[in-house]
């Protein structure tokens, strides 16, 4: 016994410490003459080092940003941000709340910015590109961090591993057309401005034409006078876009992406003073149309023979392996409902003329309110949550209670309004009931109904379109944006 006593393994702190100092964490690295030397990260393969890191835990992000630094644990600081739950809800922003971090949000927005790739040559050497990428990628993560503490923001978890932001920065070197790809029910929150304004700067210093595409995929979700109110807004940005539909975009769909549009000169008639929205704004383009589209975004060659090169960037799940996928007319691409699935930059030969560049699913920095809107924006994987009843209330407050009871055909039960109720139902009744329907109960809790599991499907549906809703453009009344979708509910 006294020698079980007398030995103690190091836990906590030190055992973190540790246990960082025996990780090896370095990789082969590309020449600026496109060969590669070997250093003692090849040990590690390729998709472990390219693995994507949105979250770490304090002492992780601190060992880390050292190692980047190329010092010692002891020799750096990072600027460390202590949330104090003391709302009256913890998870939720009251109205007032809302708006003031909307104001705060809107003018540091040109602060969100997307690392750069240092400058380098021929007589770059592997090591002085190394230290300067890695010294510049330190500094940018700085910089956010100073931006989350000195303005009370809430930053979304981005990606955190270099080797990621390096797939990225090769494939717009490459490109001469560089497409976003985002999700129509909020397409603002998934384009990163910033990696407009990147794509620019290359295409200056480089002096080779780049242009920016958006690609608002899922646009079967919207209806057609939500398309237009987006195309308003995009024009008036001078934003180059387009609505697509990987998942009608199959010659089995066909008939469907035809039916999207049949409604878009009738709404053409309408108010057509306002604004300049033609149809071909507003039309959802097919599998042969977003190829054509690229071709024509595409700046001309210097020689006919040359290859057009379309890099495609978004956020996991926003459906660019589906489009890959429907541009192929073939799974190619895995398509995987796991954020992060692809990990590695890809080229894959569309025809003759046209290679798609794919970059690895990128988070990229955003502004947030909670963690809740991260959970139904589908950037938090949904069954490695722990706090449910956020996410919960949040789609409780922006979908009616009817059409949620006429979607899964239950009887939410709200309290009355003379006990204090709002006609909204909580996290707690809406999963209530859902729990009940379904027959979620936890035999460990005396029978009390699993809403632990209630919102896991729920919330599962939300992301997936069952439960729909859409932001609109700024300066739009949400609930008059949504209200055809609901109809007289």
């Amino acid at each position: 016994m006294g020698h079980k006593q007398a030995y103690r393994r190091p836990d906590g702190l030190g055992r973190a410490i540790i246990n960082s100092r025996n990780k090896t964490r370095r990789g082969q690295r590309e020449l600026p003459d496109g060969t590669t030397s070997a250093t003692k990260e090849d040990k590690q393969p390729g998709w472990v080092r390219l693995q994507s890191v949105t979250q770490e835990r304090d002492l992780d992000e601190f060992l880390n940003t050292a190692e980047l630094a190329g010092t010692d644990f002891t020799a750096t600081k990072l600027n460390i941000k202590i949330l104090h739950q003391d709302q009256t809800n913890q998870y939720l922003l009251t109205e007032e709340q809302q708006q003031a971090a909307d104001e705060r949000q809107q003018s540091n927005r040109r602060r969100l910015t997307v690392p750069r790739r240092p400058a380098w040559d021929s007589s770059t050497t592997r090591d002085e590109l190394d230290r300067a990428e890695k010294a510049s990628f330190l500094e940018w993560r700085r910089g956010l961090a100073e931006l989350e503490e000195q303005h009370d923001l809430l930053l979304t978890p981005f990606e955190r591993n270099l080797e990621v932001w390096r797939q990225l920065w090769r494939v717009v070197e490459r490109s001469s057309v560089v497409v976003q790809i985002c999700d129509a029910r909020e397409p603002m929150f998934y384009r990163s401005q910033d990696l407009a304004v990147y794509v620019r700067e290359l295409a200056f210093n480089e002096k080779k034409e780049k242009r920016n595409l958006l690609l608002i995929n899922k646009a079967d979700l919207l209806t057609v006078r939500q398309r237009r109110l987006w195309a308003r807004h995009f024009k008036k940005e001078k934003i180059r876009f387009a609505f697509f539909s990987a998942a009608m975009a199959s010659l089995e769909d066909a008939f469907e992406v035809m039916s999207l549009n049949r409604e878009v000169d009738e709404e053409l008639k309408r108010e057509s003073d306002e604004d300049d929205v033609t149809a071909e704004d507003i039309h959802v383009l097919s599998v042969d149309e977003l190829e054509d589209l690229f071709l024509k975004t595409a700046p001309p060659p210097e020689n006919e023979t040359d290859k057009i090169y379309i890099g495609l960037v978004g956020y996991p799940n926003v459906g660019k392996s589906s489009t890959i996928n429907a541009l192929l007319g073939a799974k190619k691409v895995s398509v995987s409902a796991t954020p992060g699935k692809t990990k590695h930059f890809q080229t894959i030969h569309l025809s003759e003329r046209v290679i798609l560049c794919d970059c690895p699913g990128l988070v990229f920095p955003n502004f947030a309110s909670t963690k809740a809107e991260l959970v139904c924006n589908g950037v938090l994987p949904i069954d490695q949550m722990r706090e449910y009843t956020g996410p919960a209330g949040l789609l409780a407050q922006r979908i009616p209670k009817a059409y949620i009871e006429k979607t899964y055909g239950i009887k939410i039960h709200t309290r009355p309004e003379i006990d204090g109720g709002t006609g909204i139902p909580t996290a707690d009744e809406l999963l209530g009931a859902y729990a009940i329907a379904r027959g979620f109960i936890r035999s460990s809790k005396g029978g009390r109904p699993d809403e632990s599991k209630a919102a896991r499907v729920i919330l599962k549906d939300y992301v997936k379109g069952k439960l729909l809703y859409c932001i609109p453009p700024p300066g739009i009344d949400p609930v008059e944006y949504n209200k055809e979708t609901y109809g007289d509910l």
